[in-house]
């Protein structure tokens, strides 16, 4: 009787994971960006994408 509901909590832990995954598939990474609060003049900011709440992904112009 445990390991059925051990296996169900990790199926659905898989799901939500692979749900988040599927909406947002690229990070700040992809872009040679940096996570900040804000971003520097010489920064275009990118979005909030693979960035924690509260920051956005700000990719240099040069």
């Amino acid at each position: 009787l445990f390991p059925y509901y051990l296996f169900t909590l990790l199926y659905v832990l898989l799901v939500i994971f692979l749900y988040a995954a599927a909406m947002f598939p690229w990070g700040c990474a992809n872009y040679s960006g940096v996570c900040r609060s804000h971003c520097l003049p010489t920064e275009l900011m990118f979005g909030p994408y693979g960035c924690e709440k509260g920051f956005v992904c700000c990719v240099s112009k040069i």
